[in-house]
């Protein structure tokens, strides 16, 4: 391997304060620009919207074809495609268009390329001892992730929310989830043949070697435009370095789908650019949001005041817990319990790789299909395993031969943080300790120890510190619980008219990505809420 090459690809070694009266209460808020005047009064909507991630896309849809009007605010930017397939930036140039405001680009490993700052489409929020990767584009976390489609497993759905149907959930939601999300497999013959696929394969073998089972699982990408790329008919996206700032083509992220659809019934606006800072009860039960319209340069070109009759709140487990700990905090909702912002956890998250085992590719496929499975019992077991570990076969495609077999993985880590409200900084922290996520550490070096006694090689010590990535996590889970912080069906405790539908109402853990869970679980509970607070 050359060394120099590698390091240098992957990018290592290198306002004053005024206040608004709104209704019988203040919104405070902190205005950069000197210049701005007071807030515009935006009108009064049926329902509102905050985030396009999957619950807010669920959520749109299912009121919109019943006929119901739909104001979607996003704080990221609209990324209609372009038919020269120039709407995103690859992984190793990125520009601007990759990052939310950042000075370099985000990634999972360093990339020493300064950029200037924009609104682009992956954001990375930065708390004491852990850093939350989060998509900011209108169709959220689906236009910067890997596009993994794995429902959860039953028993861990079971033991995660003992009192749901779960027959009802795997017969009727999921399904409904996985079509609507257009879930598939890739083809066995294709992935057995193409090239891109060799660092899979390669993963694959070493597992064998090693007793471990692997397994393919779905995702929402065009496999039939895929085998396309690899013939060299349409453009490479997924086999030209795409995915985490974005899909050029072949992805099914929810503007393609679930948004898509929404919008074609004609009940759906859509503002972008929209950062809702405060949400009010005023006393005729409807709610105000205070929203700030953001600039491309990151600033607050004006302030803008909604009111609507009911909220549905889906800025993702961050998000969501954030403006509703802030807003509590600050008397507008008096009300929520005190479960707001508890039962956080970072999905089990833990990347790590290994090198000099055997030849990965020089060209690979930005799309995992594959993974070891150490979290369900191996074949033959008469004990079950003391970590659960579900390693995804993740690709690192820097255009040269690494010798790098890279995972993101999953564990079943069970330790909890908790988002509150800081009274000093008068904003919403984390409280997570990097050493909680030693069960994850010990796993990941449970599967490395199992791989390297079989097949040699060694932890990729140049990826992350020590070979471990654990200050980082991709999926963020809890922050208002479904049954503890709303009732079951996802209607904040408190205050009837506001729903949650997102990632934070799973406490901590899915068990695989959880973007399918998400859907099902608000497919589920739109069902009931369309049927019975919406009679008439």
């Amino acid at each position: 391997m050359q060394r120099r090459k590698l390091i240098k690809a992957m990018g290592l070694g290198a306002i004053g304060a005024t206040s608004i009266v709104s209704g019988c209460q203040t919104f405070p808020k902190t205005l950069p620009q000197a210049s701005l005047s007071e807030p515009t009064q935006a009108g009064h909507f049926s329902n509102i919207i905050v985030g396009s991630g999957y619950g807010g896309a669920v959520s749109a849809l299912r009121l919109a074809e019943q006929g119901h009007p739909v104001l979607i605010l996003e704080m990221g930017m609209r990324w209609d495609r372009s038919s020269k397939h120039n709407t995103f930036c690859k992984m190793i140039s990125a520009d601007e268009r990759s990052s939310w405001f950042s000075n370099w680009p985000n990634a999972p490993i360093p990339i020493p390329k300064p950029i200037k700052k924009y609104p682009g489409v992956l954001d990375l929020i930065e708390y004491d001892e852990i850093k939350v990767f989060a998509g900011r584009a209108y169709g959220g976390g689906s236009i910067v992730n890997g596009a993994i489609a794995i429902q959860p497993r039953r028993s861990h759905f079971e033991a995660t929310f003992p009192w749901l149907d779960a027959d009802e959930m795997y017969d009727t939601f999921f399904p409904k989830a996985m079509k609507a999300l257009k879930v598939s497999q890739i083809p066995t013959e294709f992935f057995n043949q193409t090239k891109y696929y060799e660092f899979t394969r390669a993963a694959e073998r070493q597992a064998e070697k090693a007793g471990l089972k692997t397994e393919f699982f779905g995702n929402s990408y065009d496999f039939d435009y895929m085998q396309r790329e690899a013939k060299g008919e349409v453009y490479a996206s997924a086999l030209g370095g795409e995915v985490i700032y974005g899909n050029n083509a072949g992805k099914f992220s929810l503007d393609l789908t679930y948004l898509k659809d929404a919008e074609a019934t004609g009940k759906v606006s859509v503002k972008t650019l929209r950062k809702v800072a405060a949400i009010q009860q005023l006393p005729d039960d409807k709610l105000r949001l205070e929203v700030h319209v953001l600039n491309l340069q990151g600033g607050i070109a004006k302030v803008e005041h909604y009111t609507c009759d009911k909220l549905f709140l889906n800025a993702g487990s961050t998000g969501t817990s954030e403006l509703l700990l802030k807003s509590q905090a600050e008397g507008y909702l008096p009300h929520l319990n005190e479960h707001i912002g508890q039962h956080w956890g970072p999905n089990g998250n833990i990347m790590t790789g290994r090198n000099f085992v055997a030849a990965a590719g020089a060209i690979q496929s930005t799309i995992p299909v594959k993974a070891i499975n150490m979290w369900d019992p191996q074949e033959g077991a008469t004990e079950p395993a003391e970590f659960k570990i579900f390693a995804e076969i993740a690709p690192l495609p820097l255009g040269l031969e690494t010798w790098t077999t890279l995972f993101l993985a999953i564990t079943d880590n069970p330790e909890r943080g908790n988002y509150y409200y800081d009274k000093d900084s008068k904003s919403v922290k984390l409280n997570w300790k990097r050493s909680q996520n030693e069960y994850s550490v010990r796993a990941a070096k449970a599967l490395l120890e199992k791989l390297a006694a079989a097949n040699g090689g060694r932890i990729s010590s140049l990826l992350f510190n020590n070979g471990i990535g654990d200050n980082f996590c991709y999926h963020p889970l809890g922050g208002c619980v479904l049954g503890k912080a709303t009732d079951e069906f996802g209607r904040v405790k408190g205050h009837k008219n506001i729903y949650v539908q997102d990632g934070s109402l799973i406490p901590g853990s899915a068990g695989v990505n959880p973007y399918v869970f998400i859907t099902g679980l608000a497919e589920r509970n739109m069902a009931t809420i369309l049927r019975e607070d919406f009679k008439g």
